[in-house]
This record gives C-alpha cells, structure tokens and sequence, in this order.
C-alpha cells in the first residue's frame, strides 16, 4: 500500500450527515454542555473533534428545537455553521442529532461571483475568466494527480453534478476511494491557474489521512 501524506482537511463535512447521542439533563442545558455532547457524537462517526461553540446561555430543551452553533476544525481553524436538534425529550433525557454545513464560511463559491474580489479573498473579480469542463474530465485529472502516491485506478467521485466550473482560486470538493480497500478519503482541489484558450487548467489536490468510512 502506498503511503498515506498528511493533509489539511480535518473532516469530511459533506459527507457527515447526522451523528445522534443520548444524555441526561434538565429542563435546560447550557450552551457549553450541548457543544460537548455534539463534538463528542461527531468525533464517534468521523474521528475528528471540532470545537463546537454554541455560547453560554441556557438552553431549554424541546422536542423539535434547534440551535445554531459554530463548528471549528483543531486542525486547519476552518469555521463551519452546525445546527443542533433535540430529536427527542422524554423527562430528563434528550436526544440530539448535529448536521455541519459542507462548506467552510469563508469558503469561495465553486461559480465565479459577481461581486469584485477584496484583496485578501481568492474569489474572482467581475471580469475574471473561468473555464467549465465536464465533471468525468475533472475526476480523470484529479486521479492521474494522485495516482503516483495513491496507485493508478482508484476511483475519484466529484458528486453528481455534470460540469465543473474553474477559475484561479476556486475550491473542489471530491472523494477517493481505494480499490484496494473500498475505504474512501476527501480530497481538496484548489485550482492554481486555467488557459481559457487552450481549455486546461492546474490544480492542488490534497488527499485526506483519515477515511471518511473507517
């Protein structure tokens, strides 16, 4: 098997889904008690444990009640929204599940905005050129970019959608899953610099150390 590098992504939050966990309290709990609670269900079905902060203030628990928290990876600081819901409230115990968004808040979005860029973003400006290539074209590249460290013929799932649009700075999000194994890993793909004319494009790609379904 070959090597597995460190990368920078912590957990894979597309693919997270909802992670559940059962305690005791009261009729209330503090904000601190329930980010415990929700980063020790998300580090059971990822093996990752964000910092969750859902602030101070009590909380009454409530069937059906949600709570906006703030995710952050201990890895690389990204910030990522989270929503807590109590799934289920029987006398003093409570049920919750944890959704996290897919995507970072400072993340750019994978079009080209609209909006100029400031100076300290990646996101493109008005004028900025893009390139959109088919989404199987885009997987090929990123397999033959990992094969070397990976072995050739893993398969790379980019999502469902048909085409992916690219631009210098843009941010992809795709899945490796080895052969070998069946285990699948996120991947990160930050494109470096496209040729409009030429229709080609260079990227970054950066496999994660954990699988997603270990």
């Amino acid at each position: 098997m070959p090597s597995r590098k460190p990368a920078a992504l912590p957990f894979a939050l597309a693919l997270l889904g909802l992670a559940a966990c059962t305690a005791e309290a009261g009729p209330t709990v503090s904000g601190g008690e329930l980010a415990d609670l929700a980063a020790d269900a998300l580090e059971k079905q990822t093996g990752s444990r964000p910092d969750l902060d859902c602030d101070d203030d009590s909380i009454i628990v409530s069937e059906g009640k949600e709570v906006d928290c703030v995710a952050t990876s201990t890895e690389t600081g990204a910030e990522y929204d989270a929503t807590i819901t109590f799934t289920s409230v029987e006398g003093r115990d409570y049920e919750i599940s944890v959704e996290v968004a897919s995507e970072p808040n400072n993340a750019p979005s994978e079009a080209p905005t609209s909006d100029p860029a400031e100076a300290d973003t990646s996101a493109p400006a008005a004028d900025a050129n893009s390139i959109v290539v088919p989404a199987p074209e885009f997987a090929a590249a990123v397999a033959d970019a990992v094969a070397a460290e990976w072995g050739a013929g893993n398969d790379i799932d980019c999502g469902d959608a048909a085409t992916r649009t690219l631009y210098e700075g843009a941010i992809h999000s795709c899945v490796l899953i080895d052969v070998s194994t069946d285990a699948e890993y996120a991947i990160t793909i930050t494109v470096t610099s496209i040729d409009v004319e030429a229709g080609s494009f260079n990227f970054e790609a950066v496999v994660d150390e954990t699988p997603l379904n270990r």
